[in-house]
């Protein structure tokens, strides 16, 4: 029997999720304790939940999600816990929340969690260093891996595709960490981005022409932005627009891409063991350029695989999709051509465009947002000259066109055969569709894939 799950928004309308509750009656005291909180603070714009309530709540009706409390300048995610869980043990239940981004663990303190709607929220689950360490090294033996006094640092993915990274003593002297960053069971999509707000609908049909490139000429594409910006997220979306007909393969450092491809190859480095040569991602990007790829997708470019990559744009593999760690589209340029990537400045100009992406804050809230496109157009005195088309005005909270013209617009037109203004019907036709996938909230990764696939066999352009 599956105990109520209560989720107090702020002021938003409370949610009571009942899945095989057998005592009604017991539902609908819980649901009335609540109510009775809720009145005594109508007027109150963030819901307070007084302590000792929070606590009888809890020990009465088992498990509950509490998003606000009193004295805390965080939300509270508060479950019970499975006692003698198995899998990962008492962190079992926060691996089941497809809500919650990321689960962190410091010796001596309560766990905190990353909501995807709600931002940090404390919880009200500790660890014991007994705790910690076996679940470490669960998520070690199940890589073959060792965490321990001589190898005290762990970067693992666990079987969903979660990302690991552990540290033990003496890297971490108070004792065993461990941060996990869960992904979506299902991915995001393109219509997920809009309806966030961290595009809109205009911008999300260009990718879309710029990455098909309406089959004549796919863009060159990274993904830039810092730590927890979304970049392999975009990325992620930006691979569902590449047609079937297409051979794509994915070099990553730590597999996180989930596509829903029929010719999808996917490769992961490999760290150096006692038993195995490492096999670096440079290592795989030279191996794939003899794969007969159609797409390159790196997840994360950071080393020598850079002039590798480029060296594949300069030499005719259009459609590469990568991202990269920068705070501007110039730091991403200076990034690419300094150690250790050491990409000749003349080898940009390969590359198309620049997506810049940010996690900031509006208010209360932690959101994402594409704040620039800027495209490539040539070299000035050895640097490369950069159009910004798309600009984040913060005044509006609107992603806006600069009005500078766009020189691969011009570029996928001609190859295209087409003229500029056939270039600007057909995308506006295909933010028409997606604008109707919205608005029908179709935005599950295989319908909207699905959708887009039919486009490419119904519509030709000759």
């Amino acid at each position: 029997m599956t105990k109520p799950r209560i989720n107090l928004k702020g002021t938003e309308k409370i949610d009571i999720e009942n899945r095989e509750i057998n005592d009604d009656d017991k539902s609908k005291k819980c649901e009335k304790s609540i109510l009775d909180i809720n009145q005594k603070n109508e007027n109150v714009k963030t819901q307070v939940i007084p302590a000792k309530k929070v606590i009888q709540i809890i020990e009465t009706y088992g498990t509950v999600n509490i998003l606000a409390i009193e004295g805390s300048q965080i939300p509270l995610y508060s479950i019970t816990p499975i006692q003698g869980g198995i899998g990962l043990g008492k962190i079992s239940q926060l691996l089941e929340d497809d809500m919650l981004e990321e689960i962190m663990h410091v010796p001596g303190k309560t766990i905190k969690v990353v909501h995807r709607k709600h931002g940090m929220c404390d919880t009200t689950l500790t660890l014991t260093p007994e705790d910690a360490n076996n679940i470490v090294k669960k998520v070690a033996d199940g890589v073959n891996k060792k965490i321990d006094f001589q190898n005290p640092l762990l970067d693992a993915r666990l079987p969903d595709g979660s990302r690991v990274n552990a540290t033990v003593p003496p890297a971490s002297p108070d004792g065993t960490t461990f941060t996990i960053r869960k992904f979506l069971k299902d991915p995001m999509t393109i219509v997920d981005l809009i309806n966030t707000g961290t595009i809109n609908s205009r911008l999300a049909a260009l990718l879309w022409m710029w990455v098909e490139g309406l089959n004549y000429k796919p863009a060159n594409i990274l993904v830039a932005g810092g730590t927890a910006s979304g970049k392999t997220t975009t990325l992620n979306v930006l691979a569902m627009f590449i047609p079937e007909s297409k051979r794509m393969i994915t070099i990553e450092d730590t597999a996180e891409l989930r596509l829903n491809h029929e010719h999808w190859i996917r490769l992961e480095a490999v760290p150096p063991t006692e038993k195995g040569k490492e096999v670096t991602m440079d290592m795989l990007l030279k191996n794939t350029l003899r794969m007969r790829p159609d797409r390159i997708i790196v997840g994360e470019v950071r080393g020598e695989e850079a002039k590798t990559m480029f060296t594949a744009m300069n030499t005719g593999h259009d459609g590469v999709l990568g991202t990269v760690h920068a705070n501007t589209a110039m730091e991403t340029i200076t990034r690419l051509t300094n150690a250790p990537m050491n990409v000749p400045p003349v080898m940009l100009t390969a590359l198309d465009i620049i997506i810049m992406q940010q996690k900031m804050s509006i208010g209360e809230r932690s959101v994402r947002r594409i704040n620039e496109i800027c495209e490539i157009s040539g070299l000035e005195r050895d640097t490369p000259r950069l159009n910004p088309i798309f600009k984040w005005d913060p005044a509006s909270n609107i992603l806006r066109e600069t009005g500078v013209p766009s020189k691969l617009r011009e570029q996928i037109s001609r190859a295209a055969g087409i003229t500029i203004a056939q270039f600007d019907q057909i995308a506006k036709h295909r933010q028409q569709i997606l604008e109707s996938l919205v608005a029908s909230n179709i935005r599950d990764a295989n319908s909207v894939c699905k959708v887009i696939k039919d486009y490419y066999l119904n519509y030709r352009i000759k």
